[in-house]
């Protein structure tokens, strides 16, 4: 027999922490610098995005010592081409605990996490992002489409379309209502079906099936 349970998540250890609100949208990624994180699409994104939002900040969030070699090269290329230096920031190896806090600052800066992945389970960072009132706009693939119900509790786009992921990250920045519905129901979501009793119960109930 196969179960299928939603990863548990503690919306109370690892929640929203009020910071002085930045004064530009932040648009955040997280990943290791290989192909199926597809930092490509993301540096793309963000490019296509500024010429709309002239101030966006793109953060880029990383373990340096993982990167592959080959991968360095392309991508410090391709930030160049796109002169992107002014509007990128590399963060590299921060400590879990203090993730909450950047994904808080993204939520409020008016801007959002983006999940480029080319194939994905189901990523602890985008209920981290969530549980902090940090929006989503990602790939719609494997385990994100179990998290993320387009226009409800994030936003999806098509692998590889860049100018549908452009449209709606600027839908996410520029319709506040939206926005916030967004923030809110990703959130409630979290709470009622990835919290650890209704976890436990579902753990239950397949030991009691077996």
């Amino acid at each position: 027999p196969k179960f299928n349970i939603p990863n548990c998540f503690n919306t109370e250890a690892f929640t929203y922490r009020p910071m002085n609100k930045l004064t530009h949208p932040v648009i955040a990624w997280l990943g290791r610098m290989e192909d199926n994180k597809n930092w490509r699409e993301f540096l793309n994104i963000g490019h296509q995005m500024s010429y709309y939002v002239p101030n966006l900040v793109m953060w880029m969030f990383e373990d340096a010592n993982l990167s592959i070699p080959s991968e360095r090269e392309q991508f410090d290329k391709m930030v160049a081409d796109l002169q992107l230096h002014n509007r990128l920031l590399l963060f590299s190896n921060v400590p879990n605990v203090e993730m909450q806090y950047y994904f808080s600052a993204v939520g409020d800066s008016g801007g959002f996490m983006c999940n480029t992945s080319k194939v994905e389970g189901g990523p602890l960072s985008v209920l981290e992002a969530m549980s902090c009132k940090c929006p989503v706009l990602a790939t719609h693939s494997d385990g994100v489409a179990l998290t993320i119900r387009h226009n409800i509790t994030g936003k999806n786009y098509t692998l590889g379309q860049v100018s549908q992921a452009v449209a709606e990250g600027l839908n996410l920045i520029y319709d506040h209502e939206l926005r916030e519905k967004i923030r809110e129901n990703a959130l409630q979501m979290l709470k009622n079906e990835f919290n650890p009793h209704t976890y436990c119960v579902s753990f239950i109930d397949m030991l009691n099936h077996i």
